[in-house]
């Protein structure tokens, strides 16, 4: 049996006779639970997530360092990679990658690596029938574009701003015109 890694980027990643072999598969799945603490001491949980999926691998590469090399470059570029093994994963990430050469296999190397199932999200769209778009609305209430900012058509008067104006320079009783002298006027004593 072909045990496989296709990675998007990196290549692929063949064991077979004569190139090594995976020993182990491993598939592990988990969930976290959230606690919240009430009042009399104790929790209560009230929300259960999954973990994302792992598979772990172990196994030899023979005569040569390429199949190694070829792994350590796919967790090094976080390659998106396809395993086929008794297990057929996709959509998968190398998360750790661990490397042990021994004088029993002089030419190779055995490896255990972990991946992790990565959730792939992409943008929707959504067709909205029937539905005026704001940007074709522009024209109504004597309002037009002007590519990133809104311009009225009517000015306003010379008159109004004055007003505007003069509110602001009313005395008031609260706020900061209230206070005529200032409590700190910067110098230290």
């Amino acid at each position: 049996m072909a045990y496989v890694l296709l990675g998007r980027k990196c290549g692929t990643v063949r064991f077979e006779p004569g190139s090594g072999t995976i020993q182990k598969e491993s598939i592990a799945k988990s969930s976290k639970m959230t606690s919240n603490a009430i009042e009399n001491g104790s929790n209560i949980e009230d929300h259960v997530y999954k973990n994302p999926e792992q598979l772990q691998i172990n196994g030899v590469v023979i005569g040569g360092m390429d199949a190694a090399a070829a792994l350590e470059n796919m967790w090094k570029q976080r390659d998106l990679v396809t395993y086929a093994g008794r297990f057929r994963k996709s959509d998968l990430i190398i998360i750790s990658l661990k490397l042990d050469a021994d004088k029993g296999n002089r030419d190779g190397c055995s490896f255990s690596a972990t991946l992790q199932k990565v959730t792939v999200a992409s943008s929707s769209y959504v067709e909205i029938g029937g539905v005026k778009l704001m940007s074709s609305q522009d024209g109504i209430a004597g309002i037009r574009s002007s590519g990133l900012t809104t311009a009225a058509r009517e000015s306003v008067t010379s008159s109004a701003y004055a007003d505007y104006v003069r509110s602001y320079n009313r005395q008031s009783n609260n706020g900061p015109n209230a206070r005529k002298t200032a409590s700190y006027n910067g110098v230290r004593g």
